[in-house]
């Protein structure tokens, strides 16, 4: 339902402009010429444009995506304003000097629609690029976090004082390792799964020996991670 809200009050409030724009420019008596039509034909378009592009950015369940669709609507809404001016200047224009042509405000309405669009289609490509480098970047920052709870799960499981001291260091270790992962780490992080639960296999038998010998291990091989991580970037 906040969803739905959210999307429909940008669209609301540029129907609402919309209502009140039509109101002034045909009680104001404007002359109908070909300059009032292409103020009022591209402001008209300015605003469908607008409630269009606010549907769209604040469509989105995910508030990340919702906020990353704000450049969208600010550049929408600059649009608009811009626009409306424009065309109001091109109503008006016509009562004062008649001899204008409306070719030219035709051309400047044309310009300022086609950056528009061209700053849109470039907001959204990046937008959509930044969400695709998030995703990737949850799924292997997840692989990091998933140990950590694995192993402090352990400590809760553990009854030797010297496995819990061996287990916290080791999530302590996880908790500030390098966390993006990469392809290139594939083989050392399998190593790092496998002991992972082998470890907790072994805690759960209350083997304190090889369990420190294992919690010895992964420090090793996180050890190794993190350098090889230091290398990858």
């Amino acid at each position: 339902m906040k969803s739905v809200k959210n999307k429909s009050v940008p669209v609301i409030t540029v129907f609402i402009i919309m209502a009140v724009y039509n109101v002034i420019v045909f009680v104001i008596p404007f002359t109908k010429s070909g300059g009032f039509w292409t103020g009022y034909g591209f402001s008209m378009f300015a605003m469908l444009l607008t409630a269009g592009v606010s549907f769209y950015a604040f469509g989105r369940e995910r508030l990340q995506s919702k906020v990353y669709g704000i450049p969208l609507v600010m550049l929408a809404w600059r649009y608009l304003i811009v626009q409306l001016l424009i065309g109001l200047l091109q109503m008006i224009l016509p009562m004062i000097w008649p001899s204008i042509p409306f070719q030219y405000g035709l051309a400047l309405n044309t310009v300022l629609l086609g950056a528009c669009l061209i700053g849109l289609i470039t907001i959204d490509s990046a937008k959509e690029m930044i969400e695709r480098v998030d995703e990737k970047i949850k799924e292997k920052v997840f692989y990091i976090k998933s140990l950590q709870v694995d192993v402090e799960c352990m400590v809760d499981k553990a009854s030797d004082e010297s496995v819990k001291k061996a287990l916290k260091d080791l999530a302590e270790t996880i908790r500030y390792s390098d966390p993006m992962s990469s392809s290139q780490l594939a083989a050392i992080e399998n190593k790092i799964e496998a002991k992972t639960a082998a470890l907790a296999e072994i805690v759960g038998k209350a083997d304190g020996e090889a369990s420190k010998a294992l919690c010895n291990e992964l420090q090793q091989l996180f050890a190794e991670r993190n350098r090889k991580c230091k290398i990858l970037k």
